[in-house]
């Protein structure tokens, strides 16, 4: 049977693991902090394209873009950035798996906001063609035939007014979708900067001569 002693014991050991755990708390919280405050100034860029493909990812110019173009070996994979005045490139397998891993929820959201920008551009269209079909029935409503044109008008308006609510409604889903996609772009561009320090502390990073 455990003494009153014993208890003692395990409630002390108890309270030493939860004050252990709570004073590493801080700690994580500090590197997270650390890691969002990361970011790159405007006279840095990079540039990162995916591997058989032109799929770019970039903070930069279009000059920078231009700058990888020449530096890239067919379809390669490829990481450049310039920072304190140099330029250097990122071959390393390894850490561009990385690289691409990072902007990748960014790139997935940038689908669905695609997606979106279609069906809204669908909508568009048929609200056109709505459009034109009231013009003619205003017109028959005035040349004569007033009671069908009035009929005809109100159905039109009807779906007009639905497909309105349609495209208010893709609309919040996209202003909800360019709301998380700014915030992934903050997280992309603060985690790639830490990427190319690591990159330069191993000697991945080439300069651009």
């Amino acid at each position: 049977m455990p003494t009153l002693s014993t208890h003692r014991c395990r409630l002390a050991l108890a309270g030493l693991a939860l004050a252990a755990s709570m004073a590493s708390v801080p700690s994580i919280a500090k590197q997270s902090e650390a890691a969002q405050v990361s970011v790159w100034s405007d006279d840095e860029s990079f540039v990162l394209i995916k591997g058989g493909s032109e799929s770019s990812y970039m903070h930069g110019s279009t000059n920078d873009y231009r700058v990888v173009q020449s530096l890239r070996s067919g379809k390669e994979p490829l990481l450049y950035f310039r920072r304190g005045g140099k330029s250097y490139v990122v071959r390393d397998a390894a850490l561009l798996r990385e690289a691409e891993a990072i902007v990748k929820p960014q790139q997935e959201l940038g689908k669905r906001q695609g997606e979106l920008g279609s069906r809204q551009g669908d909508l568009g269209k048929k609200q056109g063609n709505l459009g034109r079909q009231q013009a003619a029935a205003a017109l028959r409503q005035v040349s004569g035939g007033r009671a069908e044109a009035a009929r005809v008008q109100a159905e039109l308006g009807r779906q007009q007014a639905e497909l309105g609510r349609q495209q208010a409604e893709l609309g919040r889903q996209q202003a909800v979708l360019g709301a998380e996609q700014a915030r992934l772009a903050k997280v992309a561009t603060a985690k790639l900067r830490a990427l190319t320090d690591e990159a330069l502390r191993r000697g991945l990073a080439q300069e651009v001569q």
